[in-house]
C-alpha cells in the first residue's frame, strides 16, 4: 500500500488513497501528499510494502516535542521544534505505521514496551497499558490507541483507522460539520503556521509591562506611568478576540474540540483574562485617579490577571513541551 502524509500535523496513512480527513488534526484529504510517488500523478501509488527496504520504514521520534518522521536516518532538524538530529531516537515500529487498536481492546495482552498514542494531542506513552490520564492534555485512557500492534490482521480493511476527532467528522449528507468548514483551507494554514501561539505572545508580552507600571505608580507616586498602564491594558483587551478566535480554531480543528481538563481550564483562563482586562481598562478610563494613585483592590486585580495569564501559558506549553516518553 502507498503512504500518505498530512502536511498539517505529519500523520502518515497507509492505503491506496488518502483518507477523507486526517484522524489526528482533522485536515481534509487535499492536505495529504504521497510519500512514494513524487514524480507525477499519472500512476496511482499502489506500491507493495513488502518490496520496500526495511530502513525506509524506520521511525524517528524527537525527544523534545514528540514529532515522528520516517526514513533511514533522522532529519537534521525537527520540523516542529527545531531540535538537532542528535535529539531524535529510533522508535519501535510495526510493518504498518498507522495506529490501529483502541486502548480499551483487551483481547491481547500488550508487552511492557508497547507504545500508546493519545489521539487528542499526539503524546506517546510506553508501557503494557495506556495511562489513566494523558499527562499532556488530560484525556482519559479511552482516547489512546496502540501504535505497535502485532501484524496479525493481514486484510487491508482491518488496518484502516477511523477518524479520532468526533467533532470534525462530517456526517453523511451534511456539507458543513462545523460553522467555519467553508474556510477550511485558511484554517489549515493558520494551524500549520501556528497562528494561535503567535497571537498569544502579543498580549502576554504587554501584560507584565502594564502590571509593572501600576506598581511603579503606586510605589513612587508616579501618576503618568499609572495612566500609561491603562493604555496598555486597552491594547491587551483589543488583542484578546484574536487570541480567543485562533485558540478556538486550534482546539476544534487540530484537537477535535475534545473538552479535556487542559482545554477546559485554558478556556476558563482565557475568559478570565478577557474579563479582567476589560474591567481594569474601563475602570482606569472612567476613574483616572484610580490608575494614577492605585489602591489595594486595583493592584490585586492586576496581580490576579497576571497569574491567570501565566497559568494559561503553562497549560499551552504542556501541548508543546511534552514530558519524557
Amino acid at each position: 500500500m502507498a503512504k500518505w502524509q498530512c502536511k498539517v500535523c505529519g500523520y502518515i496513512h497507509e492505503g491506496t488513497e488518502p483518507p477523507e480527513q486526517c484522524p489526528v488534526c482533522g485536515a481534509d484529504r487535499s492536505r495529504f501528499i504521497s510519500l512514494e510517488a513524487q514524480e507525477g500523478e499519472n500512476a496511482p501509488p499502489v506500491a507493495d510494502t513488502t518490496d520496500a527496504p526495511a530502513e525506509k520504514d524506520q521511525k524517528w521520534q524527537c525527544t523534545v516535542c514528540g514529532t515522528t518522521r520516517e526514513g533511514d536516518q533522522p532529519p537534521e532538524k525537527c520540523p516542529v521544534c527545531g531540535a538537532e538530529q542528535a535529539l531524535f531516537s529510533a522508535a519501535q515500529t510495526a510493518p504498518a505505521a498507522t495506529p490501529e487498536t483502541p486502548a480499551d481492546d483487551t483481547e491481547v495482552d500488550a508487552p511492557p514496551d508497547a507504545r500508546w498514542q493519545c489521539t487528542i494531542c499526539g503524546y506517546i506513552h510506553t508501557g503494557p497499558e495506556p495511562p489513566d490520564i494523558c499527562p499532556v492534555c488530560g484525556a482519559d485512557r479511552s482516547k489512546f490507541i496502540r501504535l505497535d500492534e502485532p501484524s496479525d490482521a493481514t486484510a487491508p480493511e482491518a488496518r484502516e483507522t477511523e477518524p479520532v476527532a468526533p467533532s470534525t467528522v462530517q456526517d453523511e449528507g451534511s456539507s458543513s460539520p462545523l460553522p467555519l468548514e467553508r474556510y477550511r483551507r485558511w484554517i489549515d494554514l493558520a494551524i500549520e503556521y501556528h497562528a494561535h501561539p503567535i497571537a498569544v505572545h502579543i498580549p502576554n508580552g504587554v501584560l507584565p509591562v502594564a502590571v509593572g507600571m501600576v506598581f511603579l505608580a503606586a510605589l513612587f507616586d508616579w501618576p503618568l506611568i499609572g495612566q500609561a498602564s491603562v493604555y496598555n491594558m486597552g491594547f491587551i483587551l483589543l488583542s484578546m478576540p484574536v487570541v480567543l478566535f485562533t485558540g478556538y480554531l486550534h482546539w476544534q480543528y487540530k484537537f477535535g474540540g475534545n473538552m479535556t481538563d487542559l482545554f477546559k481550564w485554558k478556556i476558563i483562563c482565557g475568559a478570565i483574562v478577557t474579563g479582567l482586562a476589560g474591567l481594569l481598562f474601563f475602570w482606569g478610563v472612567l476613574s483616572p485617579e484610580s490608575a494614577r494613585n492605585p489602591g489595594a483592590v486595583y493592584l490585586l486585580l492586576h496581580v490576579i490577571l497576571l497569574v491567570v495569564a501565566g497559568v494559561a501559558g503553562w497549560l499551552g506549553g504542556k501541548l508543546v513541551f511534552r514530558p519524557p516518553q
